[in-house]
């Protein structure tokens, strides 16, 4: 079984990572936890949300997690032709998506039980932090088992800092390359951004209100001492939540000088095209009627004939390019 323990003082911290039908058994028979909380973080239906029995208090939380697209599960279907090698492409520097890591907490008077998956490492981290010293199970363990959760609960919270931060350097980049004109995937960079964005949002919305009523007290079990410490995850996600809400009035920002300064681009563009145009009808004109080797035509008959329609066609244009630049078209 993927179940690792470690205990201090009569309390037991539990980390099963990646948890199957075997975990989920174990902790059903030995610990008597409601198997609809098990199944619905086995099959990702679940919400963040604080559920209280009479024998331990669920809590589950989601947290955000980087993930670049290159990152992909493995392909058990396995190809029996032989690989043929192929020419090698440089590819993008590949673009990372925020995508939800689920936790499930299940808190005892004597034990921790913590439920996650790759997404989350720092409560691996935490648990093998237990496991090399004393002093830091005494430090991490000590105070029991509500004290433990907060402590898992703020490295996650600081680890969202970190990723909002992130988020920041990345719109400071878009914001570099939209002044300098150097990036051709500008649109896709916003566009990845303001993505990630709104996923981390809705993830810390629905956590706050959580927070807020272990602030005021209203779950006992989790109360006993712990309101300080509540009122400081709750003002980290709060802080989070506002750095959140700037990063998305910046990005919106950006989007819409981007797509000014494309516009404008494209209007440059066409104007351009346009003159020339403009320019080129009356010389094609020109050409199409002395083309024709219509009788009576000024200088058709002429030795220099091809020289002057070429000079008349000069003139032409270069009147047209004056016109266009006195009226500032150009």
């Amino acid at each position: 079984m993927n179940i690792q323990t470690v205990t201090h003082k009569g309390l037991s911290f539990l980390d099963i990572h990646n948890p199957h039908e075997l975990e989920v058994k174990f902790l059903r028979n030995n610990y008597g936890f409601n198997p609809l909380n098990l199944e619905d973080f086995i099959n990702r239906t679940q919400v963040p949300k604080i559920e209280t029995y009479k024998e331990y208090t669920h809590v589950v939380l989601d947290f955000p997690y980087f993930k670049k697209n290159e990152e992909q599960k493995p392909n058990g279907n396995r190809s029996l032709l032989p690989q043929i090698p192929l020419p090698h492409f440089p590819d993008q520097q590949p673009k990372k998506r925020i995508i939800t890591a689920h936790v499930a907490f299940f808190i005892g008077k004597e034990y921790l039980v913590v439920l996650h998956d790759d997404r989350t490492p720092q409560i691996d981290e935490i648990f093998l932090t237990c496991q090399k010293a004393l002093r830091h199970r005494e430090d991490l363990m000590g105070e029991g088992s509500v004290f433990l959760f907060y402590r898992v609960v703020d490295l996650l919270v600081d680890s969202s800092f970190a990723l909002s931060n992130e988020l920041s350097s990345t719109i400071d980049f878009i914001d570099g390359e939209i002044a300098q004109n150097r990036s051709p995937n500008i649109v896709e960079d916003i566009s990845s951004t303001r993505r990630n964005l709104v996923v981390f949002q809705t993830m810390i919305k629905p956590i706050l209100p959580i927070f807020s009523d272990l602030e005021k007290g209203v779950y006992k079990e989790l109360n006993s001492g712990m309101t300080p410490f509540w009122s400081n995850i709750l003002d980290h996600l709060q802080k989070i939540w506002e750095k959140l809400e700037d990063n998305r009035e910046l990005i919106e920002g950006l989007s819409t000088s981007n797509e000014s300064i494309l516009s404008s681009r494209t209007n440059r563009i066409i104007t351009i095209l346009t003159i020339f145009s403009a320019i080129l009808l009356p010389l094609n004109l020109i050409a199409s009627v002395y083309g024709m080797n219509v009788a009576g035509l000024p200088f058709a008959n002429a030795p220099t004939a091809f020289l002057t329609v070429l000079v008349l066609m000069g003139f032409v244009g270069g009147a047209l390019l004056l016109i266009f630049k006195g009226s500032r078209w150009l």
